[in-house]
């Protein structure tokens, strides 16, 4: 098995690795026997394929033994004569697995950054594969989540390798046992306490026995995997190109592609879509379930809000992913109104309004709207739309600003900031979209207007 293990190891890593000997490599070294292993058999690889190695040991400080533990840990590099970094958590009484998970990781990238090194390796192995697949397949069963975890990948802005995906637990430790490799015992992973854990000692053990091939069956799976996500990528991107793609001011918009996909599909797409463009942006399955119908459908005005005060809008065959800041979010732009008065200007923003019976002598602004009224107002609203606003039709029917809107092609985005002028708690005119006319106009019906100048 020892000679087996490393003429396969070496076999692997050089095709993982090709031009290892040229690299700095550092090496997340816990001490126990998945690294110890792995420590070994890149100290015995032959001369033209073996990294320049440094061991990254951090020490959490949340158990008794953990100073025994690091002593060790410093034995061992001391013994295969490898240069050591040691980190300490300096942690408060508030401790879970996912601060130490962060504090180790931060620390590994310091290393990375002072060493100028090329890469990370950890010990990952076959067993560490099927056991989170397995939790993924729990968890979400979410294509992107799988296979969890990749021989080559990438570990903030270094590249990452896992060459021990090939070989099972039992393995290792036979190796560890031939070679009679000092290693660190961790008594927690006896226990049941984690999701990781309990698959472990209860359900993979029952797999096993049913195929002996299980992890073999699980890397190939995931290299396959792997290799189909890669000529998505490269299909899909062929699409991308067609997309009429603009990024512009922190959002990126462009056109429906013309692709005949079920909504899987869509759902499909958008996931890789956003993992290229917008690798910050976390969509739910629900999220890209609305989003793929919408681009199936691709009618009308339509938004899906997404995490982080992100959106995505549809315009017909037009789309856009949009982050509001929190104050655009919140803002009470919408709740903005102005008083006017009959035959005045009024300063709205950057123009000035007006509502006059005569348009003014050498007046050179625009005539927005001509409204027929039974009687002219002399005061008047002028607001953005609110719930419930409705507008009455030349038939004497009512009907509810928004569907008016939408029968109107308003782009969704523009519907709560189109100006609504309002008199007697009766609508008169919406902004490009409707000017009120009498359903029957007879000779007392009065003409006003309203104007607008810079």
């Amino acid at each position: 098995m020892m000679t087996t293990l490393t003429q396969t190891f070496n076999q692997h890593w050089q095709q993982l690795l090709p031009h290892a000997s040229k690299s700095k490599l550092i090496l997340a070294f816990s001490g126990g026997v998945d690294s110890a292993v792995l420590l070994d058999l890149l100290i015995h690889l032959p001369e033209t394929t073996r990294p320049n190695l440094s061991l990254a040991y951090f020490n959490h400080q949340l158990r008794a033994d953990s100073d025994q533990e690091e002593q060790l840990v410093r034995q061992i590099a001391a013994a295969y004569q490898v240069p050591l970094h040691v980190g300490h958590w300096q942690h408060g009484q508030q401790t879970s697995e996912a601060t130490a998970r962060q504090a180790r990781y931060d620390f590994l990238a310091d290393v990375l950054q002072e060493t100028v090194a090329d890469g990370l390796i950890t010990a990952h192995h076959g067993d560490d594969l099927l056991e989170t697949m397995l939790l993924k397949l729990i968890r979400s069963g979410e294509l992107n989540e799988l296979p969890g975890l990749k021989a080559l990948t990438e570990f903030r802005d270094w590249p990452l390798w896992r060459p021990l995906l090939p070989f099972s637990k039992e393995a290792l430790r036979e190796y560890a046992g031939q070679q009679q490799l000092i290693h660190i015992e961790d008594t927690t992973n006896q226990l049941d306490f984690t999701p990781r854990n309990r698959l472990r000692h209860h359900v993979v053990p029952i797999l096993k026995q049913e195929n002996p091939q299980l992890l073999a069956h699980a890397n190939l799976f995931s290299d396959e995997l792997v290799t189909q996500q890669k000529l998505a990528h490269q299909f899909l991107g062929l699409w991308y190109e067609k997309m009429n793609l603009e990024q512009k001011n922190g959002q990126i918009s462009g056109t429906f592609p013309t692709i005949e996909l079920d909504l899987m599909g869509w759902q499909l797409f958008w996931q890789d879509f956003v993992q290229i463009y917008l690798p910050d942006l976390q969509c739910d399955h629900q999220q890209l379930q609305q989003i793929a119908a919408l681009t199936r459908e691709s009618q009308g005005h339509h938004r899906v809000d997404l995490q982080n005060d992100w959106c995505f809008l549809q315009t017909y065959q037009q789309f856009t992913f949009k982050q509001f800041a929190p104050e655009q979010k919140n803002s009470t732009k919408t709740e903005i109104s102005y008083s006017l008065s009959l035959n005045q200007w009024q300063q709205v923003d950057d123009d000035q309004f007006g509502i006059f019976e005569q348009i003014p002598l050498n007046f050179t602004g625009e005539l927005v709207a001509q409204l027929q009224v039974n009687v002219v107002p002399t005061a008047f609203t002028l607001r953005h739309r609110q719930v419930g606003d409705r507008v009455q039709l030349t038939n004497g029917h009512w009907q509810k600003l928004s569907r008016r809107q939408i029968d109107a092609k308003v782009p969704f985005s523009q519907r709560d900031q189109a100006w609504v002028l309002v008199a007697a708690d009766q609508i008169l005119w919406v902004q490009n979209i409707y000017n009120y006319k009498l359903s029957n106009v007879g000779e007392t019906a009065k003409i006003i207007y309203v104007l607008r100048k810079n």
